[in-house]
């Protein structure tokens, strides 16, 4: 039977039920009924092969979406085992009654429709099915205001795993829903491990915002956790309200750090969240994030803490000025504790871009203290950097402003980085010309810091070459004819490199003239570098394979420059030793030291590499040969010392094995050819299995050669493993743990514990919640006044609980662990 009339009033009653439903949030009850397909839900058994195979053990099944063939109008099609019409027109039907209008499904058992006023009611095992949603009741009624009514329903989402029942689900309206006695969860049917009780749920689609009345979380039906009313969204709009708390548990099970997070939807390009913790033993700290998104600034992220007065800090400050004469100068005071930061980035243009970041803190222990949620820099200088940057074709051109906050004051004057105000570069570096490739750099600095501070309670001052700053302009010219062969490569190069220095803040104990103060120099650089690949074929226990050698020559020439140690290292360091350093032909990093070269690298490396394309195994060895002394030192005391004599650089190697795809173990060494030790040494295994199985393990060992004793003194010794291990798809087990492995012989000072930092912990999942519990230990190794190592220790316990597809309470768990375990941000877990 079909019905040909005017059906947009009732298509927009079921417009109303789908979408509003489709968006609300999650929430759910145990169905009334474990048959097949009840609320569109499959048991494992009757899923395709695809969806058994995605589908993780400890779930026991899953929504399908109904599969419904849309009619190609919007017309209505009746269908039922017997049906009357009545001489006024009401329409009655019995038996198998099925409604059907465009892709949505009506049925029922018995239905009344009346024509003149556009109502009816449906009876008898009620069904609304829709590819987005599916709705379950004794009974639906539709009244002349356009309201829908479902009695005793149960609802379910497939889509989003959601699945929930009311008393009562009314529509007000083509996009408001009200439900009451209603229940939300992602949990599976007849596992209601947890969900969410209201008395009364309100969707607004249009809005998109639903709001709750005398809201329940409630774990195995027990009430947890009650708000008498809760805003949230029911699409992906943003909105003002509470975030999911957070909690950190010390060893003495006590509450360390308990964190509310308010969220305020203040513009669509324009939030913030303001988050009150609870720190144990110190007091209320408030944190706030502003974020901003605009066309000419791009996005910004402003964040504040502020903790009005230290409860521990003003005690320990307290028993300090106790044991101190009551006149004493240097009594302690506690005071405002406080953190800013500020980051942003944007497009001015399409060429056009800028970065910026502002960092200050109250004082040094501020971000152990008080561990801010935001992503801060936490070195001990804090950088504060202005960035305005072009870049088009084979031009770049950037300023930069940026000075520092040293967080310990404790550190001398002289050890403080210089600010650069401003520094400006240009680059130009055209691809191909020719077969020649051109680079050429210029540099302006400008680099100044502060000659006076108070430094543990003394007015200090630097003076003489420590005091200097100084303009810097700099250039870089190189031109280079790269030649490229399947059997190996070729690259001469040839390099022009000009500094100009005018010295400032010169005192008279330096005794430095005009000419002096103010000077120029220059100094050329040539190279060539060059390689050779051999491949060979061969088969191996029935893989084959291919071997690989590649030798590799680098030879590089820079006269000695004199003179450079008048200048100060204003942004130079020493370069890191590594494999890859041996071919950079630079010692230093930064543009103060131009370092006299005459020098051969050269270096081997093999490779076997199966053939699926893992490269199961990796081998390289090299060194530096010198021609000449090293004369040009970074500091100006080395320079006039002597020269580094040594014909050969330390030995590095490299090795690398891969058994298949999850296992790997490492070796590099720097080996002393003139002492016979081991600068570096490390050794390291790691495993990373496709059932979220990974462990890492490594020792790390650095030493020196101490011209006093004429021994080798161990500066550091450790050993670091870490593990996360799925025992099945339920359970995992976590731990980490970093030991000092120093033998401190002699007069060495031996800190208390060698462990510096554990965890331990464990998790467990199911199809709609996840658990885990971690215990985390450290060991400061900082000295007291003494000389001594402290004893303290910090310790606590961290849980989290995620609820499938709604929220986490607790949290920070995962952060940890990823830190800990190499790999960890790889692994899978089930979530909807």
């Amino acid at each position: 039977m079909t019905i040909r009339r005017d059906t947009i009033r009732l298509k927009a009653l079921f417009v109303a039920i789908c979408g509003a439903l489709l968006t609300a949030p999650t929430q759910a009850q145990r169905a009334s009924s474990s048959e097949p397909g009840f609320l569109n839900w499959y048991p494992r058994a009757l899923l395709d092969e695809q969806q058994q195979q995605q589908l993780p053990e400890f779930c026991s099944g899953n929504y399908r979406v109904a599969d419904i063939p849309e009619l190609d109008n919007e017309r209505i099609e009746v269908q039922a085992d017997d049906s009357q019409r009545e001489k006024n027109g009401d329409l009655y039907f019995a038996g198998n009654v099925e409604f059907r209008q465009l892709d949505r499904i009506l049925t029922g058992q018995q239905a009344n429709w009346f024509p003149a006023t556009e109502s009816g009611y449906f009876s008898g095992d009620v069904t609304l099915r829709t590819p987005q949603v599916t709705l379950h009741g004794d009974k639906a009624e539709v009244d002349s205001e356009q309201q829908v009514t479902f009695r005793a329903a149960e609802y379910a989402v497939p889509t989003r795993h959601i699945r929930g029942s009311a008393g009562l689900i009314a529509s007000q309206g083509e996009n408001r829903l009200t439900l009451e006695n209603a229940t939300l969860t992602f949990c599976e049917p007849q596992a209601n491990d947890w969900d969410i009780a209201a008395s009364e749920l309100n969707l607004d689609q249009e809005k998109g915002i639903g709001s709750a009345w005398h809201a329940r979380l409630r774990v195995a039906d027990v009430p947890v956790m009650y708000l008498p009313y809760y805003r949230f969204p029911i699409g992906d709009q943003r909105m003002t309200g509470f975030l999911d708390p957070k909690f950190t548990v010390n060893g003495k099970l006590q509450a360390e750090d308990i964190q509310l997070p308010f969220y305020l939807n203040i513009a669509p390009n324009l939030d913030a969240t303001i988050t009150p913790h609870h720190i144990l033993d110190r007091g209320l700290l408030w944190e706030a994030q502003l974020r901003h998104k605009t066309r000419w600034f791009g996005d910004g992220e402003l964040n504040y803490g502020y903790l009005g007065e230290d409860d521990q800090q003003r005690q320990e400050f307290e028993d300090f000025n106790a044991a101190l004469a009551p006149d004493a100068n240097n009594q302690k005071e506690a005071g405002e504790r406080y953190l800013i930061n500020y980051q942003q980035q944007g497009d001015i243009s399409q060429h056009w871009q800028h970065r910026w970041v502002y960092n200050k803190v109250s004082d040094k222990d501020y971000l152990s203290d008080m561990k801010p949620t935001a992503a801060i820099d936490r070195t001990t200088h804090l950088p504060r950097r202005g960035e305005i940057l072009y870049n088009r074709d084979a031009w770049h051109f950037d300023i930069t402003g940026e000075s520092f906050q040293t967080v310990d004051e404790t550190i001398a004057l002289n050890n403080r980085p210089y600010r650069r105000l401003p520094q400006l570069n240009l680059e130009y570096q055209p691809t191909v010309i020719n077969d020649w490739q051109l680079q050429q750099q210029l540099q302006y600095t400008r680099f100044s810091r502060d000659d006076q501070a108070e430094i543990n309670n003394l007015d200090v001052e630097l003076s003489g070459f420590d005091a200097l700053n100084s303009r810097r302009l700099l250039s870089e010219t190189a031109l280079a004819y790269p030649m490229e062969w399947p059997f190996g490569f070729l690259t001469p190069k040839a390099e022009y490199r000009y500094r100009q220095y005018q010295l400032l803040n010169a005192d008279d104990s330096l005794n430095l003239s005009d000419d002096e103060q103010q000077f120029s120099h220059a100094v050329s650089r040539y190279s060539v570098d060059a390689g050779l690949y051999f491949e060979r074929e061969f088969d191996w226990f029935g893989n084959d394979y291919q071997q690989t050698l590649e030798p590799r020559v680098f030879w590089v020439k820079s006269p000695y420059l004199s003179g450079q140690e008048k200048i100060p290292s204003f942004d130079t360091t020493e370069s890191t030793v590594t494999f890859a350093s041996l071919f950079s032909g630079e010692r230093f990093t930064g543009g103060d030291r131009l370092a006299d070269l005459d020098q051969v690298s050269v270096g081997l490396t093999s490779r076997f590499i199966r053939d699926d394309g893992l490269e199961q195994f990796r081998a390289s060895i090299g060194r530096i040969y010198y021609n000449d002394d090293r004369r040009v030192q970074l500091n100006a005391s080395d320079t006039l010392a002597q020269a580094n004599t040594q014909a050969t650089s330390s030995t590095l190697a490299e090795v690398e094995w891969n058994p298949d795809e999850k296992w790997s173990l490492y070796h590099t060494l720097e080996w002393d050819p003139y002492e016979n030790y081991a600068r570096q040494r490390r050794y390291g295994l790691r495993f990373e299995g496709v059932e979220n199985r990974m462990l890492n393990l490594s020792t790390n060992t650095v030493q020196a050669f101490n011209d006093t004793t004429e021994q080798v003194d161990v500066t550091t010794k450790q050993l670091d493993w870490g593990f996360f291990w799925a025992l099945d798809q339920r359970w995992a087990l976590v731990g980490r743990q970093l030991r000092d492995l120093r033998s401190y012989e002699g007069e060495q000072r031996r800190p208390v514990n060698d462990v510096l930092e554990s965890l331990a912990g464990f998790e467990y999942q199911n199809c709609c919640w996840r658990f885990q519990f971690l215990y985390r230990e450290s060991s400061p190794q900082d000295s007291d006044p003494d000389n001594n190592f402290t004893t303290d220790k910090k310790y606590g316990f961290m849980l989290s609980i995620q609820l499938k597809g709604l929220t986490t309470l607790g949290g920070g768990t995962d952060a940890i662990i990823e830190d800990a375990v190499t790999g960890y941000s790889r692994r899978k877990y089930h979530d909807f």
